[in-house]
């Protein structure tokens, strides 16, 4: 089987089914997942960063040379973890999750932004198990492309050059640690607030919150970091999501060319945010020295009108890569309208690979090779212990 999605390819419907929360769990410092019982927000962070903090001149790089970063390939390969938090939760609900489509925000945030993001290459694994379509990362294609832009940047820039690219990305991480408190502040000590800027910085530690949500009439499961919580997580915790906030970091604006580069880092926000029903999104702006300048505040829902609105989008050159957050969601919804329906989904004999070609400007559904397709029914994708629950364990429920 040989698919294509043409990219001017657009679903009738824009109602996305508003998300709801099922259940979280966490990675520790050592890299090692946990399932969060009795909807206990164990390990989420929560904002704060008073105003007159800021104007401190906060450093952004600082404690850089000590970064715990997690290796490439374990920071890819966490579909594994996310089979056990589901067990787990089907364990509690003491019955089989319902849905068509499993995978992780990141992904779809990545399908929703094609039409705005026409040079980056996708490639996805999908198979049909248990009448649900599993979908994550070629973990070999993207551990590849991954490590080979890594090289690059390593050996095609000046070593100033190179450092200055890693600390971007450690800033984002920085950012985090200077604006979070592990609790609610009243809980906190005031030392710890005031030498928090001290802390070592990882990217290992995370917070994960599992939805339920849809489009059209496909319905999917979600797994999605959250950086942490505006105020407080409410005794429904199914409502959890709208008390969220997702932390970003960016370097100041002062020229148009700068206007038109952070929309589109807004729009992909924007993008993540929307699909996981968080409603705040804080950008901590930064200088050439990465000293914190600004910081703002932006609503989640307020976004598509503040791209529809900027002037410089209405510039003859702008005309064509003019982004339009209802059109993205439209074609989100033809991509998983168009995987739900080409895949059988009680066909256990095959598996698939999607992909987007950046040269060709092609969107393909591929099936793969049976030696492929066994790698990934048996331990590559699907894990024994996923399978031997599904097929046996459950039943005994």
């Amino acid at each position: 089987m040989n698919k294509s999605l043409p990219l001017t390819s657009r679903a009738k419907t824009t109602a996305l089914k508003q998300p709801k929360e099922l259940f979280t769990y966490t990675r520790n410092i050592d890299g090692q997942h946990q399932y969060n019982k009795d909807n206990i927000h164990n390990n989420l962070s929560y904002y704060y960063l008073p105003d007159s903090k800021i104007d401190t001149r906060i450093d952004l790089q600082s404690g850089f040379k000590n970064f715990k970063k997690i290796p490439m390939e374990d920071d890819i390969n966490t579909y594994p973890a996310l089979l056990d938090q589901i067990i787990e939760y089907e364990k509690q609900i003491q019955q089989k999750l319902e849905t068509d489509i499993i995978t992780f925000r990141g992904i779809m945030t990545r399908l929703m932004s094609i039409p705005y993001n026409l040079q980056d290459p996708i490639d996805l694994v999908i198979v049909p198990y248990d009448g649900q379509l599993f979908m994550n990362w070629n973990f070999e294609i993207e551990y590849k492309r991954r490590k080979e832009q890594e090289d690059r940047q390593r050996q095609t820039t000046t070593k100033e050059k190179y450092e200055y690219i890693k600390k971007c990305e450690y800033s984002g991480y920085k950012f985090e640690t200077i604006s979070t408190i592990p609790d609610i502040w009243s809980n906190i000590s005031r030392k710890y607030i005031e030498t928090r800027h001290k802390l070592p910085v990882n990217n290992y530690e995370q917070f994960l919150s599992v939805i339920k949500t849809g489009i059209g009439n496909v319905k999917l499961i979600l797994a999605g970091e959250i950086d942490c919580c505006w105020d407080y997580i409410p005794d429904n915790t199914s409502n959890s999501l709208s008390h969220y906030v997702e932390l970003k970091t960016t370097k100041i604006i002062e020229n148009d060319y700068q206007v038109l580069n952070f929309e589109k880092k807004l729009f992909k926000t924007w993008c993540q945010c929307f699909l996981m029903g968080i409603t705040k999104i804080i950008y901590g702006f930064r200088d050439d020295l990465f000293i914190l300048r600004n910081v703002e505040i932006y609503n989640t829902e307020e976004i598509p009108i503040l791209i529809k609105e900027n002037p410089l989008n209405n510039l003859k050159q702008n005309q064509q890569t003019k982004i339009n957050c209802t059109s993205a969601l439209k074609w989100y919804g033809a991509v998983v309208e168009w995987i739900n329906s080409s895949i059988d989904k009680l066909d256990e004999s095959k598996s698939y690979g999607l992909s987007y070609d950046p040269i060709k400007k092609s969107f393909n559904l591929t099936q793969l090779k049976d030696e492929e397709n066994s790698k990934l029914r048996n331990g590559g994708l699907l894990t024994e212990k996923f399978r031997t629950w599904r097929e046996e364990e459950i039943k005994n429920l």
